[in-house]
Order: structure tokens, then C-alpha cells, then sequence
């Protein structure tokens, strides 16, 4: 047929009974024919120019393009449509759904896995470290030095160092600062340059040492008191009262008693650990309302 235009497509969209899809195109009369597997679907007439046809091969939707070129000559192009509203659309987009699901379930399954051997790993080695420190730990106090600094690209506010067998180690921190600009410990206390705590550094690996803020050594103990008792004594008169509540404080709750008391005009919205609400609820305590009880005032 030199007058015809013959393509044809083979549709696998159910694997189980493909199709041969055929377009016949009769470009003298323009007469048009749409077959599959020979059973004519579709007949049109005088088809001289574009033109588009849809079909259903079972229940998937299905088109022919016809584009006719400057050159007079045709194309065609064959497409399966699955974005148009369709029952078997439908269930392929559920099923789509459905695999999305699985995948980023998938995913977040190996993600969980890696973040646990990542997290079961740094535990492990924080454990080797700890158990290293509790064996062969040597614990001296340290002074913090008060000045702001990088090290390693990271910024700090502060910093201390300490020596064994000749060689120096620092420790870089970086502590958060309250409403007044004072750089605040975890123990409760705003830092002053050279307080002084206890650090615990290995003996067989002096890179593996820990400071501890909730342990300051006798001296700044000490410091504390009076840091404190300036806090809260209007005059000299009032120091022995105030020194017998801080001795009964401190019997009681240690040193973040002593930084309620210190705290005790401080708002929660200002310092949510220590403030006047803790410090009241903290007096009410039994055990310190009896030993307060011998505290006289003078």
C-alpha cells in the first residue's frame, strides 16, 4: 500500500496478553483506522491534519497522537495516559502511595539503624572513657580563666589548663550567660575568673579528662559562702543569722541550696532554675525549718 501510512506498537501493560496495537493512514482519502490485535477501535475520515485519539485497552486509557510536519509528511506517537482520572489510575496511584510508604519506611528503618550503631558506638567509647577515669583517674583542682577565644574554628568563653609529665592540656568552654552578662555554671553560681573545681584527668591518657562544676574545691566553698552571705546581708549584724541558715541550707541540699538562696530575689522568668519561687519552696522544707530553728537573729 504505497498510499499508507502502517505503524504499529506492542502494548505490554498486562504482561499476561499483550497487544498489537495498528494505525492504518490512507494519506489520498485521509481515511484512518486504530486496530488492536486486528479488531478495528477506532475509524475516522479525511484526517489531513493534527488529530488525537483515545482509547481503552482493557481498562488502561490510551491515545494516538497524528502530527502532520511542514513537509507534509505524518508522525504518530502512541502514549498511555495515567494522570487522567481513571479506576486503574486510581489503583496506581494508591499503590504508589502505598510503595512511597514502604520506601520511606525503609529508609527511616536504615536511618534508625545507623543513628543506633553510631549511638551505641559514641556510648560504648563514652563508657571506655568513664570506666578509664574511675580507674586510673587523678583529680586536682583547676582554675577557669574568664576570657572569649577560638580554638579548632569553634568559639569559647572561657578556658583552663593543667600539666602531667610535662605536658599541658587545656579544656575550652563555652557557658551560657545570664540577663546581666555573667557567665553562668551548671551548678547554679554566675563564674568569676579563677573559681576553682575539681577535674579528674586519666593516668595513662591525660586527653581523656572531665571538669566538674558540681564539685568546687574547698576554697571556692568557701567563696561561695561569701558570695553568697554578701547576697543576702543588708549588714554585718546579719552575717552570723544568715552564715547558721547557709550551714543548715547546705546540710540539706548542697550546693544548689546555696544558689536558691543566692538567687532568692530572682525571678523564674530570669534564671528557671534558682529563683524566689525555689527558694521558698526549698525553706518549707521540714528538715530545714528544724535546723533553722536554732539560727537566732540578733
Amino acid at each position: 500500500m504505497p498510499n499508507t501510512n502502517s505503524v504499529n506498537w506492542t502494548y505490554v501493560g498486562d504482561k499476561t496478553h499483550p497487544c498489537l496495537v495498528e494505525l492504518k493512514h490512507f494519506r489520498d482519502s485521509g481515511n484512518l483506522a486504530i486496530l488492536c490485535d486486528r479488531k478495528v477501535l477506532i475509524t475516522d475520515f479525511e484526517v489531513f491534519d493534527n488529530a488525537e485519539y483515545s482509547f481503552f485497552i482493557g481498562e488502561e486509557l490510551c491515545k494516538i497522537l497524528v502530527k502532520k510536519h511542514e513537509s507534509g509528511q505524518f508522525s504518530y506517537e502512541f502514549k498511555i495516559v495515567d494522570d487522567i482520572d481513571t479506576p486503574l489510575n486510581r489503583r496506581r496511584k494508591k499503590l504508589s502511595r502505598r510503595h512511597l510508604i514502604l520506601s520511606l519506611l525503609v529508609i527511616f528503618g536504615v536511618m534508625l539503624l545507623l543513628a543506633g550503631l553510631m549511638g551505641g558506638g559514641y556510648l560504648a567509647y563514652q563508657n571506655k572513657l568513664a570506666k578509664d577515669l574511675r580507674e586510673n583517674g587523678i583529680t586536682k583542682p583547676v582554675q577557669i580563666k574568664i576570657q572569649s577565644h577560638v580554638d579548632k574554628g569553634r568559639f569559647y568563653n572561657a578556658f583552663y589548663t593543667f600539666r602531667y609529665k610535662n605536658k599541658k592540656q587545656a579544656g575550652h568552654l563555652k557557658l551560657p550567660k545570664n540577663q546581666t552578662d555573667e557567665l553562668m555554671t551548671p551548678n547554679g553560681f554566675p563564674l568569676q575568673n579563677n573559681d576553682e573545681f575539681l577535674l579528674t584527668f586519666s593516668s595513662k591518657n591525660s586527653d581523656n579528662f572531665r571538669l566538674d562544676f558540681h564539685a568546687p574545691s574547698e576554697k571556692q566553698i568557701e567563696q561561695y559562702r561569701s558570695r553568697t552571705l554578701q547576697m543576702v546581708s543588708t549588714d554585718s549584724l546579719e552575717i552570723p543569722y544568715n552564715n547558721c541558715i547557709l550551714n543548715a541550707v547546705y546540710q540539706v541540699k548542697g550546693l544548689s541550696g546555696w544558689a536558691n538562696v543566692y538567687h532568692k530575689n530572682i525571678s523564674p522568668k530570669e534564671n528557671k532554675k534558682h529563683h524566689s519561687n525555689s527558694y521558698e519552696k526549698m525553706m518549707q522544707d521540714e528538715k530545714i525549718k528544724e535546723l533553722t530553728a536554732a539560727c537566732k537573729k540578733r
